[in-house]
């Protein structure tokens, strides 16, 4: 028996809504349903967007969309209906792709369950998380991000969006303790030569000149020396004998001096 088309549609949004995997940050790829093999192809009928409903993306802490291998990316999203309609957002799902080939895809994100309805000239905004395999090479990726909806009239429609390329970068690197203490050793290094040139140009300045020492003549000194010329006149010869009387007479006064 052959099922109309809308009780197919009906089969398949129960299977999505049912799946267990609801979380995008979920690490184990999950199994993504594709719509258009859920119902049978009709010449009338093909999944693609209505012109009533208008979207708008935005990565939370990615604005560069340098989205970090194994973190958590947040994209919000807003959905506005622009016509005279409701419709019911059941879903939204997300995959990267290789840039090369659309049709090829490198890992699939959880589907999230959604079920809102969304009024006539209105809005709705929603959050969808998911995680890049931190295994991934860090290099350009094809990212598409889909909603799917049905309206009153029981037709089921998916807009993107987001579909577009986007870099997977490395996570930040901690500090790396190596180089914070080469740097605080080059630190100090120059901290220490700062100071002891601040020290030898402050404390050189109070340093006295140190003089060199003069030596002190005593009183002796002078009598010594006649001494010695008198003794050295007395080996010539003709006034020794009176020199060194002289000299005797000398070293008496001398000590007579010194007792008193």
């Amino acid at each position: 028996m052959r099922l109309s088309t809308g009780a197919k549609i009906a089969l398949g949004l129960f299977l999505v809504v049912g799946m267990v995997h609801v979380r995008a940050q979920d690490e184990e790829d999950v199994e993504i349903f594709d719509v258009d093999e859920i119902v049978e192809e009709d010449e009338d009928y093909e999944i693609g967007p209505s012109s009533d409903i208008e979207t708008a993306f935005k990565f939370v802490d990615y604005d560069d969309k340098k989205l970090e291998l194994g973190e958590i990316i947040k994209v919000l999203f807003l959905v506005s209906n622009k016509g005279d309609v409701g419709f019911n957002v059941t879903h939204v799902m997300a995959s990267l792709r290789s840039p090369y080939d659309y049709n090829y895809h490198i890992q699939n994100f959880s589907i999230m369950p959604v079920g809102v309805l969304v009024p006539p000239a209105r809005e709705a905004s929603f959050e969808y998380l998911f995680k890049p395999d931190p295994s991934l090479e860090p290099t350009e990726f094809w990212l598409t991000a889909e909603i799917f909806y049905n309206s009153s009239e029981d037709r089921t429609y998916k807009s993107a969006i987001f579909n577009g390329t986007v870099d997977l970068v490395e996570k930040s690197a901690e500090v790396d303790v190596r180089k914070f203490f080469k740097y605080l050793l080059m630190i100090a290094v120059f901290a220490a030569m700062g100071y002891g040139g601040y020290v030898m140009t402050v404390g050189g300045g109070k340093k006295k000149k140190k003089r060199a020492p003069v030596a002190k003549k005593t009183s002796n000194d002078e009598p010594q020396e006649e001494e010695v010329f008198e003794l050295k006149q007395q080996k010539k010869g003709k006034d020794g004998q009176a020199a060194a009387r002289r000299v005797q007479r000398r070293k008496t006064s001398k000590g007579g001096k010194k007792k008193k």
